[in-house]
Parts: C-alpha cells; structure tokens; sequence
C-alpha cells in the first residue's frame, strides 16, 4: 500500500488532526519490534505515510478521485471521532467507500470528543456507519482509542491506535515506551527546565533590545513554539503538570507584554491558537479568571489579523470564535450583562460572516447559532419576549435553508428544537393553543426524520419528546382524549426502548416520565390505575437518579412523581401515607435548590409546601399547615411579576382557596379560564383542594452545540 493509514476527520476536528497525522508520522517502533510480522507485513522502523486531505471536498457530495484512490491505497482507515464527525457527510463517504473496499477490520477509531454510546446527537461521536447493523442484523459499538481526560488520556490512546495498527498488544507497545521514556525523563526535565530559561531569556532580549527584534523574536517564537507543542506533549507523557502549567503560565505573561501590530501574521496565529487551547484547558478546569485571560488575549491576536485583511472571511471567524469563548465565560461567571455583549458581538460577526460569503453554508450557520445563544441568555433571565423574537428569527433561517436542503435531517432537526423552544415560551405565557400548534410542528418534523431514519435511535428519543409535550399542552386545553392516545404511543415506544437496554438511563427516565403522565390523565376516572402508574413511574425514576445523582432531570422528575403519589395518598385520606413521601422530597430538593435555584425546583417546592400544608391540615395541625401554604405562595409570588407567570397560577389559586382567601384567586383564576386553560383536576371548596403538577418539560439540547458548541447553556435534555 502507498499509505500506512487515511485520516478522515471532520473540519471542526483539523487541530486534532493536524496532531495526530505529525505524531503518527514521527513515530519511531521500538526496536524490539521492528521486523516482526504485522497485519500489512514485516513492521518496520516507521509506520510509513499517512494520508491528509487539506482541500474542501466538492459540494456535489461525491468524494472524488483524489480521495477514492488514496482510500483505495491505504492499509488502514482512523477516524476522528467526535459529535462533528458524526454529522459530516464526507466523513460517513469515506468511511462507507473504505468498507466497499472490503477492508472494514482495518478501520480504527480515535475518540476526541463526545460520548460513546450516547443517544443523543449532539453527544454522540460515532459516524453512523461505524455503528450500522452488520450481516446479522445487529448493531455494534466499534472499538476505540479514547483521546478524552475523563477516556484514555490523549498518550494512552495514541499508543492504542499505534498498537491496533502495529497488530500488536496495547501492554506489549506500551511496556516497551515506557522503557525508553524512563531512560528519557531526567534529561527531559532537566531540558524543559533549560529551555524555559533560554525561551524567557530569548523573549525578554527581544523585547528590550528593539533593533534587533525581528530575528530575536523569531527565534522566541520558535522556543516557545516547541515548549507549547512537542515539549508540552513529552511533560504530559511523563507527567510533570507542573511543568506544563508553570509553561502555560509564562507564555501567556509573556504573550501580554507583546504588542500584536508587531508580530507577524504566522506568529499572530500561532499565539492564537495556543492561547484558545490554554484558555478552554483553564475552563474545563474552572479556572475563569485565567479562562478568560487567555481568551482575551486570543481576541487581540484574532483582531489584529482581521485589521490586516478586513475582507477575509477566515479571520472573521476566527475572531468570532473568541468573541463566543469570551462570552461563554462571563455566563459560567453568571455575568449575564457582560456575557450578553460579547454573545451580540458574537452574533453580529457571524452576520458579517454570512453576508461576505452565502455559499459557505457553514458559515449560513453561524447565524443561527448567534441567534439561539442570546435567546437561551434571554429566557434564563426571564426576558421571554426577547428570547421569544429570537428563536422566531432563528426558526426562521431554518426554514429558508430546508426549502434548499429538504432531505438535510439534521436542519430539520434544529427547525423542530427551534418551534419547541417557542412551543414552552408560548406555553408559559399562556398562549395554549399556539403551543399546541408548535409542538405540533415539531411532531411532524421528528416524524419525517424517523421515516426516513427508522432506525436512529436519536429521532426516537426526539419524537418521545415532542409527543409528551404535545399531551402535555392538549391536556392543558382540555383535549383529555387527544392526550392519551398521543400518550399511549408514547409509552409503547419508551417501554420496549427501555426493554432494549436497560442501562440506557434516559430511556427509563422517558418511561417513567410516560407513566407518570398517564397517572395524571387518570386521577379523576381511574384512581386505583394512576396509583399504579404513579409507583412505575416512581420506580424508574428512582434507580435513575441513584444512577446519575448529578443530573437534575432526573431529580425533578422523581420529585414530580412522589408528589403525585402524595397528592393521590391525601385523596383516599390516607395523610400517614403522603407525609414521607414528602419527607423524601424535601430531604432532596432543599441541597439542590441551595446549589441552584430556578424556576423548576420552585415550582417543585410550592407543590411540596402546599401539600404539606394539606397533610398537616389532616393531621389536625392547623398552625403548622399555615405556614406551610404560607411558605408556597412565597414561592410563587416571588418575582412573579406583571402580568403572572401563567405556569404558576394553577398552584396559586389553589394556594389561596385553600387560605380561604377566594377573592384574591379569583383574578388569577380569571386569566386562566380566559386563556383557555382546563385543569387535569377541577378547583375545588377550601376544604378539599387537589393539585396540578406542572413539571419541567424534557427538551433536547439544539443542534447549534453539536456542531461548534454554539449554545452555552444547553447542555442536557431539560435544558429548556
């Protein structure tokens, strides 16, 4: 073969690439293996050539002679796998043109990004044809090099992917590095030292001694160059972090004493680009203050460069994607001021963007992102009408760009997330049957792209979704039959995807949810059957947040389904029964709601106070019971603003009859009967109130994160 191996990989993916393709080519076998027999043969001192497309790929979507025969004329394939990857066509051509070869045991797969086995889109990172049935029919997970920190580490699965290409144990390949690299570690550390001196020491002379600082800075830059590259690649092999972050340190100090209209553009770039790396290593470390340090000075570089060359549309981007990590940070720092100017100027470069270029789709793209970040910053808070503007102009570019890409199911994916986001705001403002509508809209959306994926278990998951929340908003309308039956389809598809994998928790979490909705359609008619429903329900969710205690959808949901238990309880009158279950409640909403307080775990603890309250009342507790539903109505006036919340006024009014206090509901009862809204239990006297839950409604992620990361705080199902 000409080429030991191809690299397909994804744009988003270049730097990963650029770093896997020298490595793979530097790579010397070690001696005791040389001439050993191999996959391809004898093995020898080098792995041999590696192939790297660096051109864009035509747009008629065939991959070209080019790319066919250098397919044809390597030993292997190595994919860089991540979420970008699995949604580029041109990685899924590749990959499906080396399988025709015959060859697909030679595929190896390199993980940098994602997660394996996740069923959801914008987290998964294996192309769909890695993980297409075989002859028997059945799907299977390849094998993989995980390159993630919480994986193999970035060594540990580059000697993986040597291994596997070498035909020979990953312990035997690693025994025999680690051999050579203890005979190398003093001298290593002994170099990193010397050369962070003389790298300084260069810098500093260069800085100072300005008629001669070309060729001084050049050869800092040079210094530097190696110590964030190839030196801070041998300090993580051996692992002195302390000399890479001490390295990290210095060269960002030492970056910042730089003017950028004095560097040249390949140092520009280079500084840029190590400054980004460093600043998303300092936030995934929670690092903001230096996070951002870095970013900032990323952006300088970045501006500089597009000063130069104002018409170049790369630089652009390049600065638009600082503009985006700087704001990201200011929203970790829950700045929402400071995170809303630089998300704007974020979305305005990528109108610039769009405008200097409409056939880079790529590009077109950018501006839906920059619309759906500002309206998740808007709804988060509180500004619905803003957001709502928002998503209605994203919502809208995506239609414009379905009527050109019709079979392109991914954007008919981010359309459907788009109209649901509108769906919830329209929910919450009372507008019911406009949600409807929307939820609707998603529904027939998700529904194409099962038929024409059938087997995507992403698509599943989606139109899961989308028919709970159209139950959900015909239930609030009073279109109790509508409900059930898009309900009990619902159930039957949740139910045998559970049944699949029962590990897979979301599955269980959608099916406890299922159950849980059926237990409230059922209340008045069935009684004995939602109690039945409410304890499934409540079965699936516990063992899902014992499993994944970190993840507030499931708490919320498990919460929901105890109340309702409690609620169903106080019904037969049986107060004895609903008090622990509120005990448990309150012992696990209190920690989180002091960790992160929202708007769902508010309206989760008024449902809890209010039902405490009615317990207590049972229980012939008169004083406590007040300061109960005392307790709920300051939950739910807080910041409840003018006109209402509408999603809070069920609870309220009932909070208030129960009080006793009749005309103060009235007005509040008032607007919901104006806006349409039929309770799943009808108001009843001060003496017997019943309650409605509300919960979060589970939303997938959007697809604007999945392809650059575009949303920074959607990042869970529920997000929404």
């Amino acid at each position: 073969m000409r080429y030991a191996a191809f690299l397909s990989y994804s744009h988003a993916d270049a730097l990963w690439a650029q770093w896997l393709h020298r490595r793979l080519e530097g790579f010397r076998v070690p001696a005791s293996l040389v001439g050993t027999q191999g996959p391809d043969g004898p093995i020898g001192v080098r792995l041999g050539t590696v192939f790297r497309d660096r051109d864009e790929l035509p747009t008629s979507g065939d991959l070209g002679a080019t790319i066919r025969a250098a397919l044809a004329e390597s030993a292997a394939l190595i994919v860089i796998c991540s979420p970008a990857a699995a949604q580029s066509r041109w990685v899924h051509g590749e990959i499906e043109a080396f399988q025709a070869l015959g060859r697909s045991d030679r595929i190896a797969c390199f993980i940098v990004d994602g997660k394996p086995g996740s069923s959801e889109m914008e987290a998964s990172c294996f192309p769909r044809p890695l993980t297409a049935p075989g002859a028997d029919g059945v799907a299977r997970e390849p094998l993989a090099a995980d390159a993630r920190r919480e994986g193999d580490g970035r060594e540990r699965a580059f000697l993986r992917l040597v291994a596997g290409l070498l035909g020979v144990s990953y312990d035997t390949l690693a025994r025999r590095e680690a051999q050579r690299r203890h005979r190398r570690l003093l001298a290593i550390t002994v170099g990193a030292v010397l050369a962070m001196v003389v790298a300084f020491g260069l810098a500093a002379t260069a800085y100072i001694a300005r008629n001669d600082a070309q060729r001084r800075q050049a050869q800092a830059e040079d210094i530097l160059g190696f110590m964030l590259g190839d030196l801070r690649e041998k300090l993580e092999t051996v692992g002195r972090l302390d000399l890479m972050s001490a390295v990290d340190d210095k060269a960002t100090r030492y970056f910042a004493t730089l003017q950028p209209r004095d560097l040249s553009d390949r140092a520009l770039e280079d500084q840029a680009r190590s400054l980004t790396g460093i600043g998303q290593v300092r936030l995934d470390e929670g690092k903001h203050d230096r996070a951002l340090a870095a970013f900032r000075e990323a952006y300088a570089r970045s501006s500089a460069l597009l000063e130069r060359q104002p018409g170049n549309g790369q630089r652009l981007f390049d600065r638009a994607q600082a503009e985006y990590w700087i704001g990201l940070v200011f929203w970790r720092k829950g700045l929402f001021n400071d995170a809303q100017t630089w998300l704007r100027r974020y979305r305005d470069s990528a109108l610039r963007l769009a405008a200097m270029d409409p056939n880079r789709f790529e590009w077109q793209r950018e501006v839906a992102y920059g619309h759906h970040n500002l309206a998740v910053l808007d709804q988060s808070r509180g500004r619905n009408r803003q957001a709502e503007q928002a998503f209605r102009a994203e919502l809208a570019l995506y239609r414009s760009w379905m009527k050109t890409h019709p079979q392109d199911t991914s954007l008919r994916d981010e359309a459907a997330t788009a109209a649901s986001w509108l769906g919830s705001l329209a929910l919450e403002d009372g507008r019911l049957s406009e949600a409807q509508a929307r939820f609707e809209e998603q529904l027939a959306a998700l529904s194409q792209n099962r038929k024409a994926e059938p087997d995507n278990a992403i698509w599943k998951k989606d139109w899961l979704d989308a028919r709970v929340l159209l139950a959900q908003a015909q239930a609030f309308r009073g279109r109790t039959d509508d409900a059930r039956r898009n309900l009990d389809e619902a159930t039957r598809l949740a139910e045998t995807l559970a049944a699949q994998d029962r590990r897979n928790l979301d599955w269980q979490q959608l099916t406890g949810v299922c159950h849980l909705w059926q237990a409230k359609l059922t209340q008045r008619t069935d009684p004995v059957g939602a109690d039945r429903d409410a304890l499934d329900a409540e079965r699936r969710l516990t063992a899902a947040h014992a499993a994944e205690r970190g993840d507030e959808r499931f708490l919320r949901s498990l919460a929901d389904s105890q109340l309702l238990r409690a609620q169903l309880a106080l019904e037969r009158d049986a107060s004895t029964e609903a008090l622990p279950l509120l005990q448990r409640v309150d012992a696990e909403l209190a920690p989180a709601w002091a960790l992160k307080p929202n708007d769902d775990l508010r309206g989760l603890l008024a449902q809890m106070r209010y039902l405490q309250g009615r317990t207590e009342q049972a229980l012939d507790h008169p004083d406590t019971a007040r300061a109960a539903w005392s307790a709920s109505e300051r939950l739910l006036r807080d910041g409840l603003g003018d006109p209402p919340a509408f999603g809070r006024l069920d609870l309220l009014v009932r909070v208030l009859q129960v009080q006793r206090r009749n005309d103060e509901a009235a007005g509040y009862l008032a607007r919901l009967v104006e806006a349409g809204y039929v309770p799943l239990t009808p108001f009843k006297s001060a003496e017997r109130i019943v309650m409605v839950s509300v919960p979060a409604l589970n939303r997938r992620a959007p697809a604007a994160q999945r392809a650059n990361t575009r949303c920074p705080t959607c990042r869970s199902t529920e997000e929404q």
